[in-house]
């Protein structure tokens, strides 16, 4: 197949296309913890979801092949041989820490039940001794999910003079599923008397492999769903809220924050 030949892109086409990018910020980690550590560390369920939502960076993990060399099959010619692939060993993750010294409690907790640790008090002596867990009561699978901010938005379409709400609006994430995982480090936290700022805790969890899923869900609850196609009054009427028509254009958060959407319709107006 020869190469593409240059064509001309409108101005729309080139936003639709360039516009419609993925952000850097908008994920969520699940972390499953295992049922041995629970017992140990003692934290309820809301806790375990705040340290979750209180995870500020991670980072999607990668993977290579490992190749062995072919020579002079063909006359001149190295060729390169796939043989395995080869995972990240480690993810990266980093939180902000509550208040309450939970998520340091979290993972601190984790690592003591995974080294034996069952008196803090006699860790405290100039001669401890250590006896490991078994894998299987502290490894556990955790999850890394990436989705846009229009995730949970229901795209609309015209119908004439009409306005109404698409029912097969499907919307794009990545699963990241981290198999057998466990905290394998916990970097130190400077405190010092200079400006204060966020205390951030960074762990590293290492784990077997990972598998990346594409999934495509069918939105529909919390979207925009119009009950009525008629405009009164230059306004719409919805479930959610009123969205302004007046001169073909759909008022939305988007125009409060001056972002573009990369999207057009038919009128050429941007589309949230």
């Amino acid at each position: 197949m020869a190469g593409v030949k240059p064509q001309k892109l409108t101005v729309s086409k080139v936003k639709a296309r360039l516009l419609n990018t993925a952000q850097s910020s908008l994920y969520r980690l699940t972390l499953v913890i295992p049922d041995a550590v629970r017992r140990r560390v003692g934290l309820n369920n809301f806790d375990y979801d705040n340290i979750n939502l209180l995870c500020c960076e991670a980072a999607l993990p990668g993977s290579s092949l490992t190749t062995h060399e072919v020579n002079n099959d063909y006359h001149g010619i190295t060729e390169k041989m796939a043989y395995r692939r080869m995972y990240d060993e480690t993810i990266g993750l980093t939180f902000y820490v509550d208040r309450n010294y939970k998520v340091i409690e979290l993972i601190e907790g984790w690592m003591n039940y995974i080294t034996g640790v069952n008196n803090i008090s006699s860790s405290k002596g100039a001669y401890v001794g250590y006896r490991m867990a078994y894998p299987s009561t502290y490894k556990e699978n955790i999850f890394l999910t990436k989705f846009e901010k229009d995730h949970f938005t229901r795209d609309y379409n015209y119908y004439s003079n009409s306005l109404e709400g698409s029912s097969t609006t499907f919307r794009t994430s990545l699963d990241y599923t981290f198999v057998k995982a466990f905290p394998l480090s916990l970097t130190s936290m400077p405190v010092s008397y200079d400006g204060s700022e966020v205390l951030k805790c960074n762990v590293s969890f290492n784990f077997i492999r990972y598998v990346m899923e594409r999934n495509s869900n069918l939105v529909s609850e919390g979207a925009v769903s119009f009950s009525s196609g008629i405009p009164i009054n230059g306004t719409l009427s919805t479930n959610s809220r009123n969205v302004n028509v007046s001169g073909n254009r759909i008022e939305t958060w988007r125009d409060v924050e001056n972002e573009p959407s990369g999207f057009t319709d038919r009128f050429g107006n941007e589309r949230f």
